[in-house]
């Protein structure tokens, strides 16, 4: 396990480090929200330890950045401030864990584990890998190729439903009820767009088109195998 930790007082950064590292956890320290976004530390790490009051710009400035960049990484932080407001707001803001200084060293790990174990367990349920498509549905995120695509919330819930029933044709009718819920007989032309820019983001460019057009009934997801 990789660990991030946020924190600007070294004495406790120290701290934290070395009881980590008891644990054989491999520990990166940034001094300020502007150094972990720059180097794009969440890219490289499981899970982060932010501490809220920081020089320069606030802990509640690195889970905001992070949640509207689609980022899961989990993010436990540690403050001083232990109103249950403070609390509530970090963690609608994006925060997985909060705990209050002075903290106990066990809890700390104890936390810190139990966050990981829950986003490889998130994780695996999340991503779908087939053939050299990856689509990661809690951040609506496909890459294929080396190239990342977001889709939009229906993009993704029509992709969804290709894979849940790949090598089966799912009929305009049924993705109109199921994405859309739309009534039965209901007419309308935003499945075949939101299957236009769907193909675009997901076969341009490729030999292989996992997204086939079964004329007149609807549409498959077809694998290369």
């Amino acid at each position: 396990m990789k660990i991030l930790l946020v924190e600007d007082e070294k004495n406790i950064a120290d701290f934290i480090k070395e009881i980590l590292e008891s644990e054989k956890i491999s520990v990166t320290t940034a001094d300020s929200v502007e150094k972990a976004l720059k180097n794009n530390y969440s890219d490289d790490h499981d899970v982060i330890i932010l501490d809220l009051m920081l020089e320069g710009k606030s802990g509640d400035g690195l889970v905001e950045s992070l949640r509207k960049a689609h980022s899961s990484i989990p993010i436990l932080v540690l403050s001083a401030l232990s109103q249950i407001s403070k609390k509530v707001e970090l963690l609608n803001l994006g925060a997985d864990d909060y705990m209050t200084k002075p903290f106990d060293a066990e809890e700390l790990i104890a936390r810190v584990n139990a966050l990981y174990r829950r986003h490889l367990e998130s994780s695996s349920a999340d991503e779908v890998i087939i053939d050299d498509l990856k689509f990661i549905r809690k951040q609506n995120k496909i890459i294929r190729g080396g190239r990342s695509e977001y889709l939009t919330k229906k993009e993704g819930e029509v992709l969804d439903l290709l894979i849940k029933n790949q090598g089966n044709v799912v009929r305009t009718e049924d993705l109109l009820l199921k994405v859309w819920q739309a009534k039965k007989g209901y007419h309308s032309n935003i499945v075949q767009a939101t299957i236009r820019r769907l193909r675009k983001k997901v076969d341009s460019g490729f030999d292989h088109k996992f997204i086939r057009n079964v004329h007149g009934i609807g549409y498959m997801f077809v694998t290369e195998s």
